[in-house]
């Protein structure tokens, strides 16, 4: 697939250090998930840290699906200016597959176009690969587009 959009790029280990976090934390029974941060270049976004919804909001694994406390954003500011870092998509887990629910196509975590948002499917149980992922990208006004197997995939680089 040819895009213009940027890719997310991960180091070697971070993914699969990633969905092993997001799986552990969620207990392989309910969602988890995480902001991920980084930096943007000129061809890429690239992760280099997370942090988790529960780390940010310790009540939000306490519901079936993730609930993120608007409390929390202020110390998902912090985080980022603490290492230098800013948010570049974010992540949750779902029980089966990777499509959008409902309530995650109306509340995007951060709504401003462009945002990227993946779901990790199966609680993140490994292996997880990108061409597992859904990639899904805040058009504004309560639309998205989304990206699944190879397309997905090809927006996802782990290096």
């Amino acid at each position: 697939m040819s895009s213009p959009m940027k890719s997310l790029e991960f180091g070697v280990g971070l993914w699969s250090a990633l969905m092993g976090d997001l799986h552990h934390r969620g207990q392989g029974r309910r969602e988890s998930g995480a902001f991920l941060l980084g930096r943007v270049t000129d061809t890429a976004k690239v992760v280099y840290d997370w942090l988790t919804y529960d780390e940010l909001d310790p009540q939000s694994l306490k519901y079936p699906i993730v609930r993120l406390d608007s409390s929390a954003f202020a110390h998902l500011w912090e985080g980022c200016a603490t290492r230098q870092l800013e948010v570049v998509a974010d992540i949750h887990t779902h029980p089966h597959g990777p499509a959008q629910s409902r309530s995650d196509r109306a509340y995007p975590m951060i709504a401003l176009t462009g945002h990227i948002a993946l779901i990790a499917p199966n609680f993140a149980r490994g292996p997880v690969m990108p061409k597992d992922i859904s990639f899904n990208v805040y058009q504004g006004e309560g639309r998205w587009h989304s990206y699944y197997r190879s397309d997905a995939a090809a927006l996802i680089k782990i290096l």
